[in-house]
């Protein structure tokens, strides 16, 4: 189903409403959740598993997700999931206890599974020459989630309830309780009758099989987890390297994550959906390889301040042009009525590079703080390399 040019930037401008509105619920809890596990007596390994709960359902419940929206459509799926997450907020904010907190990760990992049902929708309303540059706009909204989130349930709605996390939690879940009934009142389903009923005999043992048969697709799934590993690196890593290297603090750790974002949102937001149409997706990614192994690279080494911003801006920008443009592949490499599926299973892929990636950094950074971020250009080296097996899609896949 493709409405007018009208229509479909209508639907877009929705989804991406929800899907920022729901980010930013995840980026109020995300600052304050170590500190809130530390308080019901986690140590550091309890709260890394805290942690990794949310990747790990997402990991398993993506591809799920994927599936289910190529059947029943897109529309249900991403309200389920709104609604979902709402009451993972509501149980964060009401925990008395670690194994209370630990449920709400875990809910609200199956809440916030649905990104591949969000691209999907994209797909779906988007010609495939575009797809990336609009894909860019799930890329904008964690950028504008992560940035606003953090600063409201840090400095703005913590001090509201001081010592408990109540405010953020109800906040957060109200964000998204409000979020679910304006997508059942304005969001309109993306794919037609026919396009569901054809979908329906689809199954996720078929979309394995699609992605095991396709060069393609595997190539473009191998590149997508080195690249976020290769990121997911700065995420346990970086407030430690600059409280340690610059005698940063908590404030100052926020806006270099806030700065990081900004320069990412910008860059999936706007730059990416005016280049991949003059350069590809092929391209595009091998030239953000450039600035995003730079920057991580700068990253690690940087003696003093201005390097340590240069990096984060480099890394930035690698990382607004590389995303977009590995999901726009990913896209381009599958059939109309599997797109939910298989981008679910890069989902998966992403969730368990999320998963490898922080513990991987905690433990190098543990050696010398460095070499992490030197890892991770490796690893952005290695997804290069394995790009110059891919081919650019040349020819309407529809």
């Amino acid at each position: 189903m493709r409405g007018g040019a009208g229509g479909g930037g209508r639907r877009l401008g929705m989804l991406f409403a929800t899907v920022v509105v729901d980010l930013i619920g995840f980026g109020i809890v995300l600052p304050i959740l170590p500190l809130y596990a530390e308080g019901f007596g986690a140590g550091g390994f309890e709260t890394g598993l805290l942690v990794s709960a949310y990747s790990l359902v997402q990991l398993v419940m993506a591809p799920l997700w994927g599936r289910l929206s190529d059947r029943v459509g897109r529309r249900p799926i991403l309200i389920l999931g709104l609604l979902g997450s709402a009451v993972a907020y509501f149980i964060f904010a009401r925990a008395d206890s670690l194994g209370v907190l630990f449920w709400s990760r875990i809910i609200g990992g199956i809440g916030g599974s649905t990104i591949p049902v969000a691209l999907a929708y994209i797909a779906d309303v988007t010609p495939p020459e575009r797809r990336a540059g609009k894909m860019g706009l799930i890329g904008a909204a964690f950028g504008i989630g992560f940035v606003i989130g953090p600063l409201l349930g840090g400095p703005i709605l913590s001090p509201l309830s001081p010592g408990v996390p109540t405010v953020p939690g109800y906040t957060a879940a109200a964000l998204c309780l409000v979020n679910a009934v304006a997508a059942i009142l304005w969001l309109p389903e993306s794919r037609g009758k026919g396009a569901t009923t054809a979908s329906s005999r689809f199954d996720l043992r078929a979309a394995l099989a699609r992605v095991a048969t396709s060069r393609q697709i595997l190539l473009t799934l191998a590149a997508y987890l080195c690249i976020t590993i290769a990121f997911s690196t700065l995420q346990p890593t970086l407030s430690p390297l600059a409280s340690e290297r610059f005698a940063m603090g908590f404030s100052e750790a926020g806006l270099l994550f806030a700065l990081l974002g900004t320069v990412s949102a910008i860059v999936q937001g706007g730059i990416v959906r005016r280049l991949v149409p003059r350069t590809g997706e092929l391209k595009l990614l091998r030239a953000s390889a450039v600035p995003f192994a730079a920057g991580l690279a700068l990253i690690g080494l940087a003696p003093e301040t201005s390097l340590l911003l240069t990096g984060l801006v480099l890394l930035g920008i690698g990382y607004g042009g590389a995303i977009p443009s590995i999901l726009g592949l990913l896209s381009r490499a599958v059939e109309p009525e599997r797109q939910g599926a298989v981008l679910g299973v890069g989902q998966s892929v992403g969730s368990l590079a999320r998963v490898i990636g922080p513990s991987m950094a905690g433990y190098l950074f543990d050696v010398r703080l460095f070499l992490p971020y030197l890892a991770g250009a490796t690893l952005i080296a290695v997804g290069t390399a394995i790009s110059a097996g891919l081919r650019q899609p040349r020819v309407p896949d529809r």
